[in-house]
């Protein structure tokens, strides 16, 4: 049994003994009775020299009172937590934090830190934190401007795609509008030869026709009963009304070849292939062709004018523009209201009441100046107006309401396009659903 309590009393030994603190006992007078060897490593004195000296003798002058206000507390069993100089045998001054509490009546117990090393370690802790928020700083910038470069590129990418699709869109309405004017201008060459030859001798043939029914005349003045088979002939090809007649019928002829003749030179002038510089323009005139080039989408299949066009035009002066790029966007914007209308009018045939105010599919088309600097072209039509969700995204290239096969997107994206860009202009849309639609053509003047 003896020998267990010393095998056990050793091993405690060596434990506080490898403690970094101080550990130490004393009576309550504070006469040391018990040191580990953390007071010779931290102040320097011998453990078997110190013990049974006073430990307010290790403490400078400055602070003894405050180790006999600590015993006092210990006395009345309170435990004690304070900060006091110490003498290190070299005459140093050593700061230790002092925990103290009594063991019995008669003894207490407790240890001594010393600061420095808890200052070192909270230095050295302090370092890494300051290290580490350094790293996590650097991080975070580093993060932050990969995040803007990031962010730049993707923006420079979506320019780059918006380029790629104008581009596109540009690549193909420039090569649908080259093919449909050479079409047009092909078309207009051929119809316009032999319309010039028909209508040539269309005068002559009238004064042909009425010189021979003058000799006829004279004929009948001259021999009013004429031989019994003559009598016949007229009577069977009925003469009289020949003679009414033919004249009418040449002057159909005439209206229809002036018809066709105006139809040549709106086409002509709607592709304009010869006009690709700028150049004062009466745009009243291009109005115009572009409504003969698209009257007969105004009509129905038995030829009675469905839609009409009721044109207000201001005074204005000639605008310099590009005539061919203008035409297009009058051909565009009016193609879709044709079909804004037709829409319109296939639905109120499916669900208009009988006793509600007939619809009367109308477009009408006004120009005005603005500010002395601008010219205003209003084209408005009262179709079924356009979404307000979608308002916003009607100028963007191969956006389209129509179903699949009645649009390609690009109408309006090439009108705004020509609009703004061509000639630093505005290409603005008003419309609600269910509301009348209208567009600004803003030119500067």
């Amino acid at each position: 049994m003896k020998n267990y309590l010393s095998e056990s009393e050793r091993r405690y030994r060596e434990l506080v003994d490898s403690l970094r603190e101080i550990v130490f006992k004393c009576d309550h007078l504070g006469n040391l009775n018990f040191l580990n060897r953390a007071w010779t490593n931290t102040l320097g004195y011998g453990i078997t020299d110190t013990i049974g000296s006073a430990l307010g003798n290790f403490i400078d002058l400055d602070d003894r009172h405050l180790w006999e206000e600590t015993l006092e507390k210990l006395q009345t069993g309170v435990e004690v937590c304070q900060v006091l100089r110490f003498y290190h045998q070299t005459g140093v001054i050593v700061w230790l934090e002092l925990s103290a509490q009594p063991q019995s009546e008669t003894e207490f117990s407790g240890s001594l830190i010393n600061i420095s090393d808890v200052y070192d370690e909270l230095r050295l802790r302090k370092h890494a934190e300051a290290l580490l928020k350094q790293t996590n700083e650097e991080l975070e910038t580093r993060v932050e401007q990969r995040n803007i470069e990031l962010i730049q590129a993707n923006h420079d990418l979506k320019v780059i795609l918006e380029k790629l699709k104008y581009t596109q869109a540009q690549l193909v309405q420039t090569e649908k509008m080259s093919s449909l004017g050479q079409l047009v201008a092909g078309i207009a060459h051929e119809i316009n030869n032999p319309v010039n030859f028909i209508y040539a001798n269309l005068t002559h043939a009238s004064e042909y026709t009425k010189v021979l029914l003058k000799i006829l005349q004279l004929y009948q003045q001259t021999y009013p009963v004429p031989s019994l088979h003559i009598q016949e002939a007229i009577v069977t090809w009925d003469l009289d009304f020949i003679q009414k007649d033919l004249g009418k019928l040449l002057e159909s002829m005439q209206v229809g070849s002036d018809r066709i003749r105006e139809i040549v030179l709106s086409l002509r002038n709607f592709s304009r292939l010869d006009e690709a510089e700028i150049k004062n323009v009466d745009i009243h005139t291009g109005i115009n062709h572009t409504i003969i080039f698209l009257r007969h989408r105004f009509q129905n299949e038995s030829g009675n004018q469905v839609i009409q066009v009721i044109k207000n035009y201001g005074v204005i002066p000639q605008v310099k523009c590009y005539p061919a790029q203008i035409n297009q966007v009058f051909m565009n914007i009016l193609n879709n209201a044709i079909y804004a209308l037709n829409e319109a009018i296939a639905n109120l045939s499916i669900s208009q009441n009988p006793q509600s105010q007939p619809f009367v599919p109308t477009i009408w088309i006004s120009t005005e100046i603005l500010d002395k600097n601008w010219l205003n072209i209003r084209i408005k039509n009262n179709g079924l107006g356009i979404h307000e969700s979608v308002i916003s995204k009607i100028f963007d290239p191969f956006f389209t309401t129509k179903p699949v096969g009645k649009g390609t997107g690009l109408g309006l994206f090439i009108s705004y396009q020509i609009v703004a860009e061509m000639h630093q202009g505005k290409l603005i849309c008003n419309s609600k659903t269910s509301q009348e639609t209208e567009f600004c053509i803003q030119i500067p003047i």
